[in-house]
C-alpha cells in the first residue's frame, strides 16, 4: 500500500511539474544579445554578448541557448571549417542554470575570419524541467550585424610602389607655379617680390636674378578593380582566392594613399557598379573599404566597355588590380603612359606573354588569401 502511495506521489509530482513547466516555463524570459561593435577588420576579435533573465519565482534548472550566425564568425574553442560552405549557418550552444528572478550574462569571444556583412538572425531558447520530460521553446529575432572590412595585404611599401608616387607631380602647365619646386633662377623682371630673389646668382651674375619655378599638382588615384574572370567570361564568377586577393591589393593601395595624404578614387565592374569619387582621408579610406566588404562575385561588365567610360583627365596615377590584360585595355594603358600618367598593374595571374604588350607599364604581383 505505501509503494502504491509513494508511486502515486511521484506521479502527481512529475504531472504537475510537466505542466507547471510547459505552461510558465517560457513565461517572462527574457533574452537579448548585443554584438560590441557594428565594425571591425579581418582578424580581429570582437565580443558578442548574451544576456538571459527569468523575471518570475519559478527556477529554471536547465536553459538552452543557440546562436544562429555566419560561419566566418568563428567563436572561441570553434573549429573553423575553411572548405565549407560559404552559405553554410553555425549553431553556438550555451547552457543556464537560473533560479526565480536571476539574471545571467555570458560574454563570447569571435574572431572575424573573413570580410563581408555578417548577421546574427535569431536564438532558439530552451527551457526543461529537472528530470528532462518537457523542453518548451521559443526562437528570439535578434537581428545584430557586424561589417567585416577587408584587411589591407602586409605587402612591403617598396615592393608595390615607387619614389614616382611620393609628393607632389610637376606638370607642363597649372594655374600657379609652385613655390616649393625650385627650377633654377630667371632674370628679375619687377613684379617678382623681394623673397623670391635668388641672391647666389644675383651675385654670381652681377644682376638682379629671380627663383624660376615649375608647375605641379597634387597627386590622385584612380585605383580600377576587375572581378571579370577572363577575357571571354564576364558572367562567370572569379576563384574566390583570386577575389579575395586582389580586395587586399585595393585596401592596400587606399590604406596607402591615405599615409601619404593622396586623393584616390575607387572603381569596380561589378554587377552593382561601385565608383567612390576622389577624395582624401581617414572616412573616405573607410568608406571604400565598406564598399569592398561587400562586394559581391558578380561582373557587371566587360573590362573594355568599362575603361571606355572611365575619365581619366584629372588623375596623376592609375592602378589597375586585375587578373588578365586584353590588348584593347593595354594599349589605353600604354597611351596613358606616354602621356604622362604613371601606371601600375597589380596581378595575380597575368603571364608575361600578356604582359609583354604593356610598355614601360610597371607590374607588382600580389598573391592574397581566400577560401575556395
Amino acid at each position: 500500500m505505501e509503494l502504491v502511495v509513494m508511486a502515486l506521489i511521484v506521479a502527481a509530482v512529475l504531472t504537475a511539474q510537466y505542466f507547471l513547466y510547459s505552461r510558465l516555463g517560457l513565461k517572462n524570459l527574457l533574452y537579448t544579445l548585443t554584438v560590441s561593435t557594428p565594425e571591425a577588420f579581418e582578424g580581429d576579435e570582437i565580443e558578442i554578448v548574451e544576456e538571459i533573465e527569468n523575471d518570475k519565482l519559478l527556477p529554471l534548472p536547465w536553459i538552452r541557448t543557440e546562436i544562429n550566425c555566419s560561419r566566418w564568425l568563428t567563436f572561441r574553442g570553434q573549429t573553423h571549417m575553411p572548405d565549407s560552405d560559404d552559405n553554410q549557418r553555425g549553431l553556438i550552444s550555451g547552457i543556464f542554470v537560473l533560479k526565480g528572478h536571476q539574471k545571467c550574462r555570458r560574454v563570447w569571444r569571435v574572431r572575424c575570419e573573413k570580410r563581408g556583412l555578417f548577421t546574427v538572425e535569431d536564438t532558439s531558447v530552451a527551457v526543461s524541467d529537472i528530470f528532462g520530460l518537457v523542453k518548451p521553446a521559443a526562437v528570439f529575432r535578434i537581428r545584430e550585424s557586424v561589417r567585416v572590412l577587408p584587411r589591407p595585404s602586409d605587402a612591403e611599401l617598396p615592393e608595390l610602389s615607387s619614389d614616382a608616387f611620393i609628393g607632389d607631380m610637376q606638370v607642363r602647365r597649372f594655374v600657379l607655379p609652385d613655390p616649393f619646386m625650385i627650377s633654377g633662377a630667371k632674370e628679375y623682371s619687377g613684379r617678382e617680390p623681394m623673397n623670391r630673389i635668388h641672391w647666389s646668382q644675383t651675385a654670381r651674375t652681377g644682376s638682379l636674378m629671380a627663383y624660376s619655378n615649375e608647375f605641379s599638382t597634387e597627386r590622385q588615384f584612380l585605383i580600377i578593380m576587375n572581378i571579370q574572370r577572363g577575357f571571354m567570361s564576364d558572367v562567370q564568377p572569379m576563384t574566390l582566392s583570386v577575389l579575395e586577393g586582389q580586395i587586399k591589393a585595393a585596401a592596400f593601395m587606399l590604406d596607402y594613399c591615405c599615409k601619404i595624404h593622396a586623393e584616390s578614387a575607387l572603381a569596380v565592374n561589378s554587377a552593382k557598379e561601385i565608383f567612390l569619387p576622389s577624395a582624401e582621408g581617414y572616412e573616405h579610406t573607410i568608406k571604400a573599404l565598406r564598399e569592398l566588404a561587400e562586394l559581391k562575385n558578380e561582373c557587371g561588365c566587360h573590362i573594355d566597355d568599362y575603361f571606355d567610360k572611365l575619365s581619366f583627365c584629372e588623375y596623376t596615377d592609375i592602378v589597375f588590380i586585375t587578373g588578365f590584360l586584353s590588348e584593347k585595355t593595354a594599349e589605353t594603358l600604354r597611351r596613358l603612359r606616354e602621356s604622362g600618367k604613371n601606371c601600375l598593374v597589380i596581378s595575380t595571374e597575368i603571364s608575361e606573354t600578356e604582359y609583354d604588350g604593356v610598355i614601360n607599364v610597371p607590374r607588382r604581383y600580389y598573391s592574397g588569401g581566400g577560401g575556395e
